[in-house]
């Protein structure tokens, strides 16, 4: 099983991809739970409102800027066609304003968060087209085409935002809620496949008390379906 296979983060973001794009949701969600990746999070990555399964953690590593961060988490992330294009504009963005550079240096911001950021702002994007359309919600494997002029400011956006306490208390409560989020969610998983099976072997039973032939009176026994 490719859940045994999985050996670091890295690996666990490849294998959620793969099982993702296989269409193996439940394989997906076993391979969250052992890794503590919590649920609404397992669910948003599932939707494609998250750009990964789970946090890259790029260690206790002290940096001396924001260009030295950036370039190492671009590296870890290993997508130039999104994760680089975006890291490289807040590069740029850096050297132009030293605010910024200060923001990115701070130890809850990370590329990643950033993209989670862009990620969630391109599904609220959908929504409202889906919703011009006359649509309920966004439909799975959506495309959504936007530029850099769209995107670029959202990238700015998440780093310049003062969002320190409210990520700390965020992460707290989330790990908290993982191990409740996951029981309650195969409880109600497990109380669905019960009631399925019983209306399942319902239909069984109806289907054989129809068909099932009468047996006659002579041969001394009563059928348990003669009684209806």
């Amino acid at each position: 099983m490719i859940e045994k296979m999985v050996e670091n983060v890295v690996e666990l973001n490849d294998a959620a991809v793969h099982l993702r794009n296989q269409g193996d949701m439940e394989a997906l969600r076993r391979l969250a739970k052992k890794w503590a990746v919590p649920y609404e999070q397992t669910e948003d990555f599932i939707q494609g409102r998250r750009y990964r399964l789970a946090e890259i953690p790029i260690g206790q590593k002290i940096f001396r800027t924001a260009s030295e961060k950036l370039r190492e988490e671009i590296l870890v992330l290993d997508d130039k066609d999104f994760a680089g294009i975006i890291g490289w504009h807040i590069i740029r963005k850096c050297e132009e304003d030293p605010k910024l550079a200060i923001s990115v240096m701070k130890r809850h911001k990370s590329l990643q968060r950033c993209l989670d950021f862009v990620m969630e702002k391109a599904f609220e994007t959908a929504t409202e087209q889906a919703k011009k359309k006359g649509l309920g919600r966004v439909r799975e494997n959506t495309a959504l085409t936007l530029t850099e002029k769209t995107v670029f400011p959202w990238a700015e956006e998440y780093y310049r935002r003062e969002d320190e306490a409210e990520t700390l208390a965020k992460e707290a409560e989330e790990k908290k809620k993982i191990l409740s989020e996951w029981e309650q969610a195969e409880r109600k998983s497990a109380s669905a496949g019960k009631t399925t099976v019983k209306k399942k072997d319902a239909g069984s039973v109806e289907k054989h008390k129809e068909s099932a032939p009468k047996k006659k009176e002579t041969d001394g026994q009563m059928s348990l379906f003669d009684l209806a």
